[in-house]
């Protein structure tokens, strides 16, 4: 039973966590600052008055692991000043790792895979008494299952206007440049029944969006309940106003899944579809397992539907063997679809993959070159698309003061889209109908329109 009155019991301590990569890591993170809020841990955003320093880390991108190793670098200097400061290290780069960190990095005291954030507090307890130890054991797909303890629901925490919430875990499709498969082992769905508390548990303190968050996040399938109608479970929540997820897999998206993008309210009208390349024999070597012909089949599903809906994507230029044939395959792709926004990507070999150990591995100077004319062309795809919007009436769900700007709040649109709005004075959480004034290619300006149907 969790005493509710331990943190005036006890000096608080301090906890600094640096997040890598990817939203789901982002998620972890928020995990462990529930699990340490009930070992007595405040968050804290400077290192320097930290009791606890975390680096939850990545290995997707290019020379991740340097990255961790010149941040342990930088951080001697407190281990120095503050022997008892105790610095872990999670993870992707910690799953993958391991032992070696504590190897190379001696201020390190433990390193934690991507299964085991939620033994923290054993772990502190062993670090408390001296111990150094890596621990990236895998555990059951049951327990993996369901990784959320029921304490982390007993205290209420504001989330904030928009929230991730992961319902998978891990990845089955084994693509030839991804660790994933690796780092987060096989795929795994959390019981729904789990999903949704964790969801309403959400909305009750303020948040009007969620993300749902999986490596092949429309793969889900628990208790008979597969992806479509989780959304639909979800989408029966009071006063969830915005539902999206990231990142669905081509193979998995189907005619079923286009048809909740329009009967579910709260499912917004924008998807992430990952295409990863235009030439069909680089999609095999990727082993993506559809083609060209086939993802533009699923791109017609969503948008014969939803002519409007944003569309979004991942492309890696420079893949082994890669003739500047297929790269301009890629860029055929990119002019055809006209997508909203990419996340575009230089190749670079991951440690264990198949891709690694291909032949024909490019030149950085061919990969930038590459990238180059890719993101030219993109900026303006990007600049057209947004300029197209002006004057258009769209509703925004407003995320907090602008930065810069007085009197001004920024949004986003349910495309996706930034929007910074003046003369406004709406707070966090509010939806408002905006008509758009401007444009450029990261954002949109705009101002309140008159007639909101979307105002209280």
């Amino acid at each position: 039973m969790i005493n509710e009155n331990s943190e005036s019991a006890e000096t608080v301590k301090k906890v600094y966590i640096k997040t890598y990569g990817c939203q789901m890591n982002e998620y972890d993170t928020d995990k462990m600052l529930e699990v340490l809020r009930h070992e007595n841990y405040s968050q804290t955003d400077c290192q320097d008055d930290a009791d606890l320093i975390i680096l939850n880390t990545c290995s997707i991108r290019e020379k991740a692991e340097n990255k961790v190793y010149s941040e342990l670098g930088r951080l001697r200097h407190l281990k120095s000043a503050n022997p008892d400061l105790k610095i872990g290290v999670g993870g992707c780069v910690a799953q993958q790792e391991g032992k070696s960190i504590l190897n190379r990095a001696k201020n390190v005291d433990f390193v934690f895979g991507t299964d085991n954030l939620f033994e923290l507090p054993e772990m502190l307890k062993m670090v408390g008494k001296g111990q150094k130890f890596s621990r990236t054991e895998r555990h059951s797909r049951q327990k993996v299952r369901n990784f959320i303890p029921d304490y982390t629901f007993r205290q209420a925490q504001n989330f904030g206007v928009k929230a991730h919430l992961a319902i998978t875990k891990g990845c089955n499709n084994h693509c030839s440049f991804c660790v994933v498969p690796f780092t987060r082992g096989v795929e795994v769905s959390r019981e729904p029944e789990h999903i949704i508390v964790e969801a309403k548990r959400l909305v009750s303190t303020g948040t009007k969006e969620i993300c749902l968050l999986g490596q092949n996040v429309n793969s889900y399938k628990a208790n008979g309940t597969d992806f479509v109608e989780l959304l639909r479970r979800l989408d029966k929540l009071e006063n969830l106003k915005r539902l999206r997820f990231i990142s669905p897999h081509p193979k998995d998206f189907h005619a079923e899944l286009a048809d909740a993008f329009v009967t579910l309210p709260s499912l917004c009208e924008q998807m992430h579809l990952p295409l990863q390349s235009g030439s069909d024999r680089i999609l095999r070597r990727m082993r993506r397992w559809y083609s060209m012909e086939t993802f533009y089949e699923k791109v017609d599903l969503l948008r014969d539907r939803l002519p409007d809906a944003t569309l979004s994507t991942d492309l890696i230029v420079g893949f082994p063997g890669e003739t500047e044939e297929e790269f301009e395959m890629t860029m055929e792709a990119v002019k055809n679809v006209r997508f909203d926004l990419i996340y575009s990507f230089k190749y670079s070999p991951r440690p264990g993959t198949r891709a690694a150990e291909y032949p024909e591995q490019l030149s950085e100077k061919v990969k930038a070159e590459r990238l180059k004319v890719l993101l030219e062309t993109q900026e303006k795809i990007i600049r057209e698309k947004n300029e197209a919007l002006v004057g258009t009436i769209q509703e925004v769900l407003i995320e907090g003061n602008h930065q810069r700007k007085e009197n001004s709040v920024t949004g986003r649109t349910r495309g996706n889209h930034s929007v910074s709005i003046k003369n406004c004075g709406e707070k966090a959480g509010e939806l408002l109908a905006v008509r758009i004034t401007g444009a450029n290619p990261s954002s949109l300006a705009a101002e309140p329109f008159a007639a909101s149907p979307f105002s209280g």
